[in-house]
């Protein structure tokens, strides 16, 4: 019994149900117990997917990206395909990593909360599912010129990687017996996903065990809702057979070198917006306020980029930079276009003047923060919806990456 699937609801996308079979394919040939829950609801918040072993707790928002993905904690999401197209992830909605963040405190929150529901009080003292990890997952995997900066709240990995992820993991102030994991998908009201159980070779979950079998009280555990029709529905069960069958599960996990992913398994980004007017030529500001902390060979230490304000006029860009150094030697952030790349959405570039920065050169001393701005000359494109910043090089070694809206174009 190394894995069991619960669902609030069956996932609606083909490409979800896909890449849950496939991980749990890969999680039955080990001994572990993991506990897959998918689709399911708390506090009012819909959680993408969730996974639950004895010692760990994982919180997932799960996307499939064909192509190069571009984020970070700011701003939208996008996906370059193999066309040069570009896609919004989660278009008029928070991006991934926002989202699995909203999910991790619904769901940590509310379990407990209802700790002492499945837990001795002595027991509940010693468990906190604020440890509980987050993560943004990318399925199939993640293309190899992803640009994607997250801060230390969330990991980022593919489907591929995730497996060994799970397994090599654990948090903290989690600690469970197999009796008490098993109280988490009945607590939450999820189903077991019987026919994707059948198909991985698990048995069906046992029926609900009492609160008394638990800890010796008389209540009992919240039950299950009744079981989907859907469930029994002959035609899933063929469609999954035939999934397997296919090898379009197992496929999921291929490396990024390996076979491209069937053209069933393509996610639907809905058409671009139609382009629209910029709203007033009088200017419109972005806060962004986004640090990058990153050691730095330059100043033999830390340095702490932020991206503080971007400013939209009729006839110029203006970004507001600060710089602070924390390390030993004076470092450097030159703004001009040659450390400093921009585009849009529509892969449109913006070329800094180097004539227009103030200062040309940031230069920070060990222990200082000073701020400066540089300047595009030409207005945004009326057709862009959001803008992607790259530090080239200095004040560290490799490339990072803001992404920010468009005031007035959601």
């Amino acid at each position: 019994m190394a894995v069991q699937v619960w669902v609030g609801e069956i996932p609606e996308h083909a490409q979800e149900r896909e890449a849950i079979v496939a991980l749990a394919r890969e999680l039955a040939r080990l001994d572990e117990l993991f506990l897959i829950l998918a689709n399911f609801t708390v506090g009012g918040q819909a959680v993408d997917l969730a996974i639950f072993k004895r010692n760990g707790g994982f919180v997932i928002e799960l996307k499939h990206c064909d192509g190069r993905v571009v984020g970070g904690v700011n701003g939208k999401w996008q996906v370059i395909d193999a066309n040069g197209e570009v896609h919004i992830i989660n278009p008029g909605r928070r991006n991934p990593y926002n989202q699995v963040i909203s999910y991790f405190y619904r769901l940590s929150n509310f379990l407990n909360q209802h700790r002492t529901d499945f837990l001795s009080e002595h027991r509940a003292a010693e468990v906190d599912f604020r440890t509980c990890k987050r993560l943004v997952v990318i399925a199939p995997f993640i293309h190899p010129e992803s640009e994607v900066v997250l801060d230390w709240k969330v990991d980022l990995k593919g489907l591929d990687e995730l497996p060994t992820y799970l397994v090599t993991t654990v948090s903290s102030e989690i600690d469970l017996t197999e009796e008490e994991l098993l109280a988490i998908p009945r607590l939450l009201r999820c189903e077991p996903w019987r026919d994707v159980n059948l198909l991985v070779g698990e048995p069906a979950p046992a029926e609900p065990a009492t609160l008394a079998e638990l800890q010796g009280r008389t209540a009992a555990l919240p039950q299950a809702r009744p079981s989907f029709h859907l469930l029994r529905n002959g035609l899933l069960v063929l469609a999954l057979l035939l999934l397997a069958l296919t090898g379009l599960a197992s496929g999921l996990f291929s490396s990024p070198g390996g076979p491209a992913p069937s053209p069933t398994a393509t996610l639907a980004f809905p058409p671009t917006p139609e382009p629209r007017p910029f709203p007033t030529p009088t200017p419109q500001t972005a806060q962004v306020e986004q640090a990058i902390a990153r050691n730095s060979a330059f100043a033999d230490g830390e340095v702490v980029v932020t991206l503080r304000w971007v400013a939209f006029s009729s006839d110029r860009i203006t970004l507001t930079w600060a710089l602070e150094n924390r390390g030993h030697r004076s470092v450097r952030l030159p703004l001009n276009s040659r450390n400093i790349a921009i585009n849009d959405n529509i892969l449109n570039a913006y070329l800094v003047e180097e004539g227009l920065s103030r200062p040309p050169v940031l230069v920070a001393r060990p222990g200082e923060r000073v701020e400066g701005t540089c300047t595009v000359p030409r207005p945004i494109s009326p057709d862009a919806i959001t803008l992607t910043v790259r530090v080239l090089g200095e004040p560290f070694e490799e490339k990072h990456v803001w992404v920010l809206n468009v005031p007035g174009r959601e």
